[in-house]
């Protein structure tokens, strides 16, 4: 453990003090006299508790290992932090290529459901112009073999269009009316 130049003097002061009190004890107890003995036991006593506090302060504000602790969690937190980018660019580079990819796909779909669509409607065309060539035919030949009756025509009844009203004027002949008005 590392002393700063504080700690360092509080504790050789508290090591000469532990010694003077120590002395001040031993003389106390050779001299019998007993105010003496306690004023050194005392002097000790205060000395090795100034010793304690300083160990134990340092014990208490020493942070070397949670620094250490505290630069090996924000190295990981970093490492992760680029992962996630490095993550983060690789998806954006995979959903930019499915993008393109899924444009491509649907221009070929698009190319191929044109084409189908063409053939389908070129042979929908030749189909229907088979069968009205078919129908045709059949009914030209049921009117050859008579299998159709006779039927007998009734003209019909032309309506005419309703005349306007400034004709209709004209024609009737004019029933008491006098000059023109002016």
């Amino acid at each position: 453990m590392e002393l700063n130049a504080g700690s360092r003097a509080t504790a050789a002061g508290a090591a000469l003090i532990t010694s003077a009190g120590l002395s001040v004890v031993i003389y106390g107890i050779i001299a019998d006299d007993l105010p003496r003995t306690i004023g050194g036991a005392i002097f000790t006593m205060t000395a090795l508790t100034l010793i304690a506090l300083v160990l134990i302060r340092r014990w208490v504000t020493r942070a070397d290992g949670e620094r250490s602790r505290l630069g090996d969690a924000v190295r990981d937190a970093d490492t992760e932090r680029m992962r996630y980018v490095a993550a983060q660019a690789a998806l954006e580079v995979e959903r930019g290529r499915l993008q393109r990819d899924i444009a491509a796909e649907r221009q070929r779909m698009t190319a191929t459901l044109d084409a189908e669509r063409a053939t389908l409607t070129e042979r929908f065309e030749e189909d229907r112009a088979k069968l009205v060539c078919e129908t045709i035919e059949n009914t030209f030949h049921m009117f050859r073999d008579g299998k159709f009756a006779p039927t007998e025509h009734e003209y019909a009844q032309i309506i005419g269009f309703p005349r306007p009203a400034h004709q209709r004027a004209a024609e009737e002949p004019t029933r008491g009316r006098g000059a023109t008005r002016g």
